[in-house]
């Protein structure tokens, strides 16, 4: 009775432990303010270079406005940011930074970097994503058929700095 009781008890450790888990990596993958930050300072590199403040528009999810806003507070001053939805207007934007899972890779013009979280460049949907690491380093990953897709070009310094996909 006392190994049925501890098998019992382990497999709903295991189980609880493998949601915390999963949820802890979803709320990882997402982007945030600071993730945002690193990843907006990949447009010092954009070749030609573009104009300071550098517009960017950040994309959410419908109701999702919020998390959108505290990413454009966290942004510094380099860039002007503007939040809308999926459905908003991406025009005038050097750069998009998707929040969630808004998909912009159709609506998305010639020369506008598409910035998300790893899945979303994994997916080939974003041209470059961030992956921090516990250390607090940061990782700049790009998809190159998203990022020749948008005609978007990095210079050779920048280019060392990247793990490409």
């Amino acid at each position: 009775m006392h190994n049925g009781h501890m098998k019992v008890c382990r497999v709903a450790l295991l189980g609880a432990l493998a949601v915390s888990l999963t949820q802890f990596s979803s709320a990882m993958a997402a982007v945030d303010g600071p993730t945002a930050t690193v990843a907006v300072k990949a447009l010092n590199f954009l070749q030609p270079k573009p104009a300071k403040p550098t517009p960017v528009t950040i994309v959410t999810d419908p109701g999702q406005a919020a998390a959108g806003e505290a990413i454009k507070s966290a942004l510094g001053a380099d860039v002007t940011a503007k939040v809308v939805d999926g459905a908003g207007d991406l025009s005038g934007a050097v750069a998009i930074v998707v929040v969630g899972g808004a998909d912009v890779a159709a609506k998305a013009s010639t020369g506008q970097l598409v910035i998300g979280d790893m899945a979303c460049m994994t997916a080939g949907k974003c041209a470059l994503a961030v992956e921090r690491q516990a250390s607090g380093a940061a990782k700049y990953h790009v998809n190159t058929a998203a990022l020749a897709k948008a005609g978007v070009s990095f210079d050779k310094n920048f280019q060392m700095l990247v793990t490409a996909h």
